[in-house]
Parts: C-alpha cells; structure tokens; sequence
C-alpha cells in the first residue's frame, strides 16, 4: 500500500497504527489519578502524624522530631513511588499487549489490501489523495508519479487530477458533503477499455473511500447475452413468418389448388425442420455448457470417423463442385467421445460447405503434435473478417449480412463445437483471410492404438 507522501516516509502501517498511540493517554489518564490519590493519601498519613506527635509529645527534642520526620517522609516516598512504578509498568504492559495487536492488524489489513484485485482510494476533504493500494495505481494515476516540490518531499496529488473522470470526482465529494454511499461507472479510456463500478462511502469525519470493482467481463457478456435473444428472436422469426404465410394462403384456399398446396405444405414441413433443429441445438448446447452431458472416452482412430463424416457430407459438396480431400494416419487415435467427434467434425467440414465457393475444396488432414492429435480443416470459401473472427464461436453469432441472409444452420454449430472441444480436454483456434478461405485447427488428447 502507498500513502499520499505529504511527509517523508509515511505508509499503510504509519497511517493505520495511529490507533496504537490514541491508547497511550487512555492509559495515561488511568494512571494519572492513582498517583494522585495515593500521594494525597500520603500527605495525609504525613499530617495525621504531625499531629499526633505534636499532641503526644509536645516535650521531644526538634532534632529528634526531624529525624523522626524525615524517616517517616522516606517511608512514605518509598511506598507512593513503588506504588506508582507499579502501576505505570501495568500501563506499559497493556499499552505493549494493544501496539502487538494492532501491530498484528495492520500488517493483515495490509496484506489483504495489497493482494485486493479490486482498487482502494481514500481522499481527505480537500479531495487529495491520501491512501490507496497497488491494484488501485494500475486504474488511476497515483501521487508517487507526481513529481516533487522544492522541499524534496512529494506533493499531494489532487482527486481530479489522478482520475479526470468526473463522474468519480463528483462521486467522491457527495459522499463527502452529504456523507452517504454513492455508486458510479467509470471506465478507462485508451487503456483496454476496463470498466469499473465505484463505490464510494464516507470514512470518519472528513475522509471518503472508494473501492474500483471491474466489471469489463461482466458488461461484455451481458451484451452476449443480449445479442443472443436478439438474434434468437430473428432466427426463430424468420421460420415462423413462412410457416405463418404459407398456412394462411392455405386457409385462403390454396389448399383446393392441387398444383401449389403441395409446395405449401413442404414450406411449411422444411421451416418445422429448421425451428426443430434450433431448438434442438439450442438444447444441446445448454445441456453442454451446464456439464450434463457424459462423455464415453475411448481410443478412437481419426482415419475412419474422418472418412465417414466425409463421405456422409460428399453429395452435398458435388452439388457445389467442391472437393473433400482427407489425409490421416491410420495409427492415429484420439482419446473421443466417438459421437460427439463425429458431431464436432460435421459442423466443421458442413460449416466449410455452406460458405465455400462453386468448385472450391474442402482439405482434412490429422497429425500428431506435441502430444496431442491435431486435426485441421482448410477451406477455399469467402474467409471471415478480422473483426468477426473472435465471435464466431458465440452463440447464433452472424459474421456478415451476406451469411445471415442464408438459411441454412441455426447458427449454434460452432458454439457446440467450442464447447465440446473443450468437453474433451482439446482446444480449437481459427485463421481466416477475405476471399481466401477459413481454417480449423483443433486439438484432442492422443491415444495409442487398442
């Protein structure tokens, strides 16, 4: 933790440990009295004493009667003072006892704010900056880096000059005046584009603390998750408006016309089967991302489910004129959930399909890598913008117009396959380039052959 360095060498522990020497005169007061009472206790033994021996033996001698006296003055001394020294090292016992304790405090308290993700500030009523911790000076401008005034110490380092939001200036002086919690957003221009919730509240009489909460992730995927019933809503939309159409030009009679009902009906028959699959798909990917599907993990060998899910998918690329070509090693195996993989692979090479160019190609090659088996799907298709390229896997996630003019998909195919890439312990990336084409790279744990 750092201090606003207004006099040389002040910390967390100085600041804080003030508590420690606001216990001293507590003590000292308790002190104070004892002492008193007992010295007038003594002053008053002294003058009952005098008074005795004047009324007893008025006839000793005035050397004797010093003496005397003087021996009872010492006698007293002695007691007052053991008494005193007594309960002075009560009070430095106990006043040691609390500086151990808070001693102990500070240096928790202390660890616990510099290890704090979130930030701390505290600022005085001049709104100057007096305390904050070291997660705190990665978010705003902190006093250490405001030079020094002409007596070698460093200068204080004003709110507004550490922040130049003024929503958390503002925040920070309505707390102080009005002395009640306010709450703000900030966010960090040019540095990452951070977002953090401010909280501030009123410490003591003439102090306010403001704690940084960071909320970056937070805001981005409550805008997934906005985007994600916007684009749910269009992608049922759409299926619903034609089921919609074409039953009403139904009911309207087109259901006599033996030459159009029958493309009436297969409308409606094949946007049933669109909405089917969303929701389908919709249901396999929560039931993926909530960890209630099992995986039955075997070795698998690559050659043969790659073979199959091409040769699934090979009719559909003839009528496109685009090739499938695959390239795997019959001694590699995986460590897979077959019917997954096999999903997984299908809505890689389909993916490839849909947006490849007549007469493209569509390469698969498997290899092993670093210990793992690594599969990758190359295609010559329309390529993927800078841009788009880190949301592609997001749930009904659309690259371009071009693409969600398409009707084909759901668009949770590559949501699926994240996720159950994942699911096996693999990891999958992608490369694209505009009218270049798209690739896949995955990765899954390798298996020898059983």
């Amino acid at each position: 933790m750092r201090t606003r360095p207004r006099t040389r060498g002040r910390n967390l522990m100085s600041s804080i440990s003030k508590n420690t020497r606001e216990t001293r005169p507590r003590h000292s007061k308790d002190l104070a009295p004892r002492v008193w009472l007992a010295t007038l206790a003594a002053v008053f033994i002294f003058a009952l004493y005098e008074i005795v021996k004047t009324l007893v033996r008025p006839d000793i001698s005035i050397a004797t009667s010093h003496i005397i006296t003087v021996i009872t003055v010492g006698v007293l001394t002695f007691f007052v003072s053991r008494y005193a020294l007594s309960r002075y090292q009560v009070a430095l016992a106990e006043i040691a006892r609390q500086s151990k304790i808070t001693e102990e405090s500070n240096r928790l308290l202390s660890g616990v704010l510099t290890g704090m993700r979130e930030g701390v500030l505290i600022v005085d009523s001049n709104l100057d900056i007096i305390l904050y911790n070291d997660a705190c000076s990665r978010i705003v401008k902190t006093p250490l880096r405001d030079g020094s005034s002409q007596d070698g110490r460093v200068a204080p380092l004003h709110l507004t000059n550490a922040t130049r939001d003024p929503d958390v200036n503002n925040a920070f002086r309505k707390s102080l005046d009005e002395r009640t919690t306010v709450d703000t957003r900030f966010e960090m221009i040019g540095n990452g584009g951070h977002v953090y919730l401010v909280n501030v509240a009123p410490l003591g009489d003439a102090y306010a603390v403001g704690v940084f909460f960071e909320i970056t992730e937070l805001e981005r995927l409550e805008k997934v998750r906005r985007e994600f019933f916007a684009n749910l809503s269009h992608e049922l939309r759409t299926p619903l408006t034609a089921i919609i159409a074409s039953a009403e030009t139904l009911l309207d009679g087109a259901i006599n016309d033996e030459e159009n009902r029958a493309r009436f009906v297969e409308r409606l028959h094949r946007q049933a089967l669109r909405m089917s699959e969303l929701v389908s798909d919709i249901s396999d990917l929560s039931a993926i991302e909530s960890g209630e599907i099992s995986l039955s993990i075997e070795p698998v060998p690559l050659a043969k489910v790659i073979g199959d899910v091409a040769s699934l998918l090979e009719p559909r690329a003839a009528e496109k004129g685009i090739s499938i070509r695959h390239d795997t090693p019959a001694a590699l195996f995986a460590n897979a959930d077959r019917t997954r993989l096999e999903q997984i692979l299908f809505n890689l090479i389909d993916n490839a399909l849909k947006f490849n160019r007549d007469s493209g190609s569509i390469t698969i090659t498997a290899s092993a890598i670093n210990g793992h088996a690594q599969i990758e799907i190359k295609d010559t298709g329309i390529g993927i913008s800078g841009n788009d390229l880190p949301r592609i896997f997001e749930r009904l996630y659309r690259v371009d117009k071009s693409r969600s003019r398409k009707p084909e998909g759901t668009g949770l195919g590559l949501a699926i396959v994240k996720h159950l890439v994942h699911a096996h312990g693999g990891e999958i990336t992608v490369t694209s380039e505009i009218g270049v084409g798209t690739r896949f790279v995955m990765t899954l744990p390798i298996a020898s052959q059983s």
